[in-house]
């Protein structure tokens, strides 16, 4: 067992520990804190706590901490800033402008922490696409186990793609994030007995952001690859989006007009997870397939 496997182990352990240790507490100790009742977006209808997502990052940033891959100050504040601001909205309503403005500012925070500089056009397309990001893993997080098995299999698949890029620790990275997730899928699994949250999926659509940037600079790979990954999410979410605005509809709101809903709404929950893991699973294959054939 090669040195850096050795040096992951520790914060392998610790995700594993705390991670469960947080959750059991949200879900089954604290499960009157901080609810999500139920809204014309819902697709559930009773009260369920959002703090699945606090659980989640309970874990990993303690792993991180003990891990030895260093997180830059920038990186740190970006990441810091979004999820005071999330974690404050799943206690309270946070206006959405107020939320927006952190976003932006957490993806100019992360621009600027990349090791290499852009030309000044990329700038602003990498911002709007990152906002976006970090907004449509928040729109995909309406059903029970849809945003946790886009993180398994999202990152897994960028673990992967890392380990065959040459970059170890950045893979290992990556493994946090799965083991984290894989966890909380346990107690977010149809019935789902905690849910994510505002700063569960806000912070993962920020680490696919962060993971993608750094990932391409690092050069473990190319932009297309998280692209293709995480298209069950973006596609869903920019269509949906394109939709109501060409529609003329107040698109900002909640509704049930994504295509992941509309099919719970026929087919039931958990059909609709087992069809969203099937195009999440083809599209990790077909990642590897293009590594593999090109």
């Amino acid at each position: 067992m090669s040195g850096l496997t050795w040096e992951w182990l520790a914060p392998l352990f610790l995700a594993v520990a705390l991670s469960l240790g947080a959750n059991f507490i949200f879900a089954l100790k604290m499960r009157n804190f901080a609810l999500d009742l139920p809204n014309n977006r819902s697709m559930h209808s009773v009260p369920v706590p959002r703090t699945g997502g606090w659980a989640l990052l309970i874990g990993l940033s303690a792993a991180l901490l003990v891990s030895p891959f260093t997180l830059s100050p920038l990186i740190t504040v970006s990441f810091m800033l979004v999820l005071a601001v999330s974690a404050l909205d799943d206690l309270r309503d946070v206006p959405a402008h107020f939320r927006l403005i952190a976003h932006v500012l957490a993806v100019i925070l992360l621009l600027l922490a990349l090791p290499v500089r852009m030309d000044w056009w990329y700038y602003p397309i990498a911002i709007l696409l990152g906002v976006w990001t970090v907004n449509l893993y928040n729109f995909m997080d309406g059903i029970d186990g849809l945003a946790g098995s886009m993180t398994v299999i999202g990152f897994g698949s960028l673990a992967g793609v890392c380990f065959l890029g040459g970059d170890g620790e950045l893979a290992w990275v990556c493994g946090l994030f799965v083991i984290c997730a894989l966890i909380f899928l346990i107690f977010n699994w149809p019935s789902a007995k905690i849910f994510l949250g505002d700063a569960g999926s806000v912070g993962l659509g920020l680490a696919v952001v962060a993971v993608s940037l750094f990932g391409w600079q690092r050069g473990a790979f190319e932009l297309w690859v998280p692209g293709i990954i995480f298209i069950p999410f973006w596609l869903d979410a920019t269509c949906t989006l394109a939709k109501r605005v060409l529609a003329r509809q107040r698109w900002w709101e909640a509704h049930q007009e994504h295509f992941y809903q509309r099919c719970a709404l026929r087919i039931g929950v958990k059909n609709t997870l087992y069809l969203q893991l099937t195009m999440m699973i083809l599209a990790a294959c077909a990642v590897f397939a293009i590594i593999f054939l090109g």
